[in-house]
């Protein structure tokens, strides 16, 4: 998309901020000694997506792997020190998905001038930003209707604050601290478009028609349709306070999604990253070696990762064959 052509460009309501994010998720594991499955659930929060993911990883790091002491020699001083190691006893299986969420605080002292913003509107601009990218980036999501947020009990009170709750995700997001970055990068972003103005024209760009009939069938071929339609409330500039890294997909980032999506559908997480998912986040390694969002694992403009050209290789477009060598393989 051309800079100059972007809506958002020269808006002076566009801004960002950190409100309060966080995810509720839930996923099986499996015990690797007695192969009993587990249902379990993700609650982490902060007010910046590098925090979630820290609070994921601890969460993961708790339930999935066992610490003993071992010895490290340190021959340059002659003496041994005991160190802790993680050794993983589960195995993750994200295709049992259930509904998960994420939610947002709803800081009204920083909506003061907002026209007309509800949290039915909230809640309907993240069905068409943040919906169609659920679809694509999650393979394994259940059809029917339970993705369907009730304006009426999104909101939820605790400790004088006040929270809202979208329930249209399943676990996708656990897949990989990037993937996490990104889920909780477009929600907040969606809070922040409704703040810029133009939560009416992304409504209207998307009708509650094809909303319905994309997120209830699953539909990758129906949600690609709709994220063109949405591309410019997903990949955007840069708001006033905000730096380019703030964003999943800020400008110049598109081909990113794209690939990500048809790597994913092509081959899943594990290959389309090149890492299986203890591996992605860590699990067995000190806390502070972890990735810190899509940032940290893919890099950015002049600094891009070995990680994102395999992304770029493993999703990129397939050749289609000519008529002459398609006769040939059939």
């Amino acid at each position: 998309m051309e800079k100059e052509k972007h809506p958002l460009i020269g808006n002076p309501k566009w801004t960002f901020n950190q409100p309060l994010v966080g995810v509720r998720a839930h996923y099986s594991a499996i015990d690797l000694e007695t192969e009993e499955k587990h249902a379990l659930i993700v609650d982490a929060s902060s007010t910046c997506r590098e925090g979630v993911i820290y609070n994921i990883r601890e969460a993961f790091q708790s339930r999935l792997t066992n610490t003993r002491e071992v010895n490290q020699s340190k021959a340059s001083k002659g003496w041994d020190s005991k160190q802790p190691k993680w050794v993983a006893t589960k195995e993750v299986d994200l295709a049992d998905a259930k509904p998960s969420q994420l939610w947002i605080q709803w800081h009204k002292s920083w909506m003061k001038g907002w026209e007309d913003f509800q949290v039915r509107t909230f809640l309907q601009v993240c069905d068409r930003v943040l919906g169609p990218i659920a679809v694509l980036l999650g393979p394994w999501r259940p059809e029917g209707d339970w993705w369907r947020t009730d304006p009426a009990t999104a909101m939820v009170e605790k400790n004088n604050n006040q929270y809202v709750y979208w329930d249209g995700t399943d676990n996708w997001f656990l897949a990989h601290p990037a993937t996490a970055a990104i889920a909780t990068g477009l929600y907040r972003q969606c809070f922040h478009l409704c703040g810029a103005g133009v939560s009416s024209q992304i409504i209207k760009d998307v009708s509650e028609e094809e909303i319905s009939e994309v997120m209830s069938s699953g539909s990758q071929k129906l949600a690609l349709v709709l994220l063109k339609k949405t591309r410019p409330w997903v990949e955007v500039p840069v708001g006033g306070n905000g730096n380019k890294v703030n964003y999943a997909f800020p400008l110049g980032f598109w081909r990113r999604l794209i690939r990500l999506q048809r790597a994913i559908r092509r081959h899943g997480y594990a290959e389309s990253l090149g890492q299986s998912f203890h591996e992605g986040w860590t699990t067995t390694r000190p806390t502070d070696e972890g990735w810190r969002g899509a940032y940290g694992f893919w890099g950015e403009e002049g600094e891009l990762t070995e990680h994102h050209r395999h992304l770029m290789k493993v999703g990129a477009p397939g050749r289609k064959k000519s008529g002459k060598s398609a006769k040939k393989a059939t």
